[in-house]
């Protein structure tokens, strides 16, 4: 997890440090951290597509780290994710189990956000495309034990606000909606797609 963590973390840090050469520089990064809470994940027959069982999850951890550059009440940038929640319950025809393990996902999304602007508060809207990594760490399926990560497809949308904090860092409050395409395990342990809230908050600053 540790290397998941640092990019995000540094972004953080350089946020806290940076002295913008110009104050109305169209260049930012930003960073984000909060609470990830997938939507209850369907697990599938990696041949038929019938619908085996469900797997929930307890809430778990989000972080961004992100680069990029606002044109006017447009901006685009290049962002790196990352979410894991533990699982918590399997539910199928005999019932409903406990459930180890956890599921998380790795994403690289290149985004377009519209700002509102105002003379306070700068509301915006978000939507963004990119590769999805989704992992599965230690997850039973007996006889086995599962720990395997697929690529997929990733996409998101949301709303935010951003709060200037002074002229060139705003504070950063967002929700954004999650999700992947389905990915196919290995040795007919499944098919699934992870989709899910997340509520983030964070800094963006000028560069």
């Amino acid at each position: 997890m540790t290397k998941h963590l640092s990019l995000p973390v540094l972004f953080i840090a350089a946020s806290m440090v940076a002295v913008p050469a110009h104050a109305d520089s169209p260049y930012y990064v930003s960073s984000n951290v909060g609470v990830s809470s997938f939507s209850k994940i369907e697990i599938a027959n990696s041949s038929t597509g019938i619908l085996e069982g469900t797997a929930k999850t307890s809430a778990g951890i989000g972080l961004t780290g992100a680069v990029g550059r606002s044109f006017d009440n447009f901006r685009v940038e290049a962002e790196v994710g990352y979410q894991k929640n533990n699982s918590d319950t399997y539910t199928f025809s005999r019932g409903t189990v406990p459930l180890s393990g956890n599921f998380s996902v790795t994403s690289y999304m290149l985004n377009s956000y519209y700002d509102f602007k105002t003379d306070t508060v700068k509301p915006y809207l978000s939507v963004g495309l990119g590769l999805a990594e989704v992992s599965l760490d230690k997850v039973p399926d007996p006889p086995d034990v599962v720990t395997e990560t697929r690529s997929a497809l990733g996409y998101q949308f949301g709303a935010g606000v951003a709060i200037p904090l002074s002229k060139t860092i705003d504070l950063d409050a967002r929700y954004r909606y999650f999700g992947t395409t389905k990915v196919t395990l290995s040795g007919d342990h499944g098919r699934l797609g992870i989709h899910g809230s997340n509520f983030l908050l964070g800094v963006r600053v000028e560069i």
